[in-house]
């Protein structure tokens, strides 16, 4: 899977944010706000393939958490990431 090209990362302030970025225009009308963890992973997968394995990987290499634990994380972001139309397979 990938990150949908239509939506990118932004950090304002202390936030980040995905926006629906339409050619030169931003769409406000749908924000997700993500933690900085999340948006760790998106930062770590936005310009690649990925799948779940690799993020698993990038929280159990980076963050003190159990494989099982990451896994469950995981799988349920990816989840809402793709209910919201966040990546596509």
């Amino acid at each position: 899977m990938h990150i949908s090209p239509e939506h990118k990362l932004r950090k304002l302030g202390s936030h980040y944010m995905i926006v629906d970025v339409c050619a030169d225009n931003t769409n406000l009308t749908n924000v997700f706000v993500l933690n900085d963890t999340a948006a760790f992973l998106w930062q770590s997968v936005e310009n690649s393939y990925f799948d779940a394995d690799t993020l698993v990987a990038l929280l159990c290499d980076s963050y003190d958490v159990a494989p099982k634990q990451a896994r469950e994380d995981v799988d349920s972001m990816l989840d809402q990431w793709a209910r919201l139309g966040l990546v596509i397979d």
